[in-house]
């Protein structure tokens, strides 16, 4: 049996910001979409499209974080996938209300659009402290977002229109793909309300709750995001009289 994971960044960030959770699955196959020259919005869907079309996996597990759990879900409103795992997701990124808690202004990303192209570094310098906690930056060796130089400045814009625009909402309820919602309590991106609400409108969802973690639980603690991707892998070998890792 052919078995893939199908590995999808958030905006802006690096492959190797799976590298700790992704090691502990030596069986599967490991794929992910390259956005790094991405110039409009509907290419990054497209991305994972042409990714998923070149396997004939017979077992698919989408792993998302964040814009790529977005990606992930619209996918499996789609195709046929084995499991589904969405960390520091929201169905909608963006509210018309000053409430972080409902998501970010549309205001504040257009806003960063037009501050790409003069001062990027500075612009995602802080997205990256917004996504970590206090403790979070002290700690060294943390290439997440530094490394984001692999997406051309036209990708990030492109990103950044996509969770604009994008609202997985309509489908939720449509989907019975076994789901594992996975959530920062600290996280400052995708607050921690919208992990909940996503996680109660996916019939086959399990809820993990990560305390004092920010938007980036698989590079913090990637032995809690490891060991509940594991179960979901253990519980559909259950289901399919398969062997697991």
């Amino acid at each position: 049996m052919r078995k893939v994971m199908l590995w999808l960044n958030g905006w802006g960030m690096p492959d190797c910001s799976w590298d700790a959770v992704r090691s502990q699955f030596p069986s599967y196959q490991h794929i992910i979409p390259t956005y790094s020259d991405v110039t409009n919005p509907s290419q990054f869907y497209e991305r994972v499209e042409e990714e998923v079309r070149s396997q004939s996996a017979q077992e698919l597990i989408v792993v998302g974080w964040s814009m790529g759990g977005m990606l992930g879900l619209r996918l499996a409103a789609q195709y046929p996938v084995s499991g589904l795992v969405l960390i520091g997701t929201t169905a909608r990124f963006t509210s018309e209300q000053h409430d972080l808690r409902k998501g970010w202004h549309p205001v504040v990303l257009q806003r960063m659009k037009r501050q790409l192209s003069v001062a990027r570094e500075r612009v995602m310098d802080t997205f990256v402290k917004q996504m970590l906690t206090p403790g979070e930056r002290e700690q060294t060796g943390l290439q997440v977002g530094l490394d984001s130089q692999n997406w051309s400045t036209a990708a990030l814009v492109a990103g950044l229109t996509y969770l604009e625009e994008e609202d997985c909402r309509p489908f939720l309820s449509s989907l019975t793909t076994p789901a594992l919602v996975i959530h920062g309590m600290e996280d400052a991106i995708c607050s921690f309300s919208a992990g909940e609400e996503l996680a109660s409108s996916l019939s086959s969802a399990h809820f993990v709750q990560i305390p004092d973690c920010g938007h980036a639980p698989h590079v913090f603690v990637p032995e809690v995001v490891g060991d509940s991707l594991k179960r979901m892998v253990e519980q559909l070998a259950e289901e399919g009289n398969q062997q697991p890792i």
